[in-house]
């Protein structure tokens, strides 16, 4: 039985001989369908080519296939519909040399339901965890009537004054720290809304979990976690464990 494990094992390699992986990389680690996603592999590799041909005194501009500066490929995809969607492996060759991706996994989730409400949950995507906190706030309208009989507004509405996102504490506990991985806000509308129809502006904001070694044990969220968190919100329960 060793024996044939080994065996196995030396034709895996001698398979890989003359090959090079690349990662898959994304920048959403759970989006909802409709939500944009931005695809990338690094390919560093051919900028190095490029420069070893073309020499030092050729300057490089972004094109719509590769950003040669981001040194990656980059495809902005958006899911329409909830799962789990398998991206990969992809296999090419250039120059001579084999390349080969891993395989991803991203688990989609359906779209939110237009209406207030603030929604906390705690995914885990190639081996980090993160917290995305999303919200919808229900905006007002900003509809004006100017001298000449025309008038102005903003399309949607706009975030009402004094009102503000809910977010998270940097800080939770000893042991246990949360770092701004990225956040964005839009308006979004219901999709037989009329023009002069206010809808909500959305939030999200994506924690990455970042565990100190001295943490031991588990961590429950709750509202004193968070900043300008609506009164009358029911959280789930999200339990942090380093593990």
């Amino acid at each position: 039985m060793k024996k044939i494990t080994l065996l196995l094992l030396l034709f895996c390699s001698i398979g890989l001989i003359g090959q090079e992986k690349l990662k898959i990389e994304i920048d959403n680690p759970e989006p909802r369908v409709g939500q944009s996603v931005t695809f990338s592999i690094d390919m560093d590799f051919l900028n190095d080519y490029f420069k070893n041909k073309l020499g030092k005194n050729i300057e490089f501009s972004n094109s719509s296939l590769f950003a040669m500066h981001s040194k990656s490929f980059e495809r902005v995809i958006v899911f329409k519909k909830a799962k789990k969607h398998k991206i990969g492996p992809f296999n090419f060759e250039f120059n001579g040399t084999k390349y080969f991706t891993d395989i991803i996994e991203v688990n989609v989730l359906p779209e939110l339901p237009i209406e207030r409400g603030v929604w906390v949950r705690l995914t885990e995507f190639e081996g980090e965890k993160y917290i995305i906190l999303e919200q919808l706030i229900e905006n007002e309208s900003n509809f004006k009537e100017h001298e000449d009989g025309g008038f102005s507004h903003t399309i949607g509405g706009v975030l009402p004054k004094g009102k503000e996102f809910a977010e998270l504490h940097e800080e939770l506990t000893d042991g246990i720290e949360l770092s701004n991985y990225s956040s964005s806000s839009h308006t979004l509308t219901s999709k037989d809304s009329k023009q002069m129809e206010v809808g909500f502006s959305y939030s999200i904001k994506k924690y990455r979990i970042e565990f100190k070694d001295n943490f031991d044990g588990s961590y429950t969220l709750s509202k004193k976690d968070f900043e300008h968190l609506p009164e009358k919100i029911d959280l789930e329960k999200i339990e942090l464990k380093n593990k």
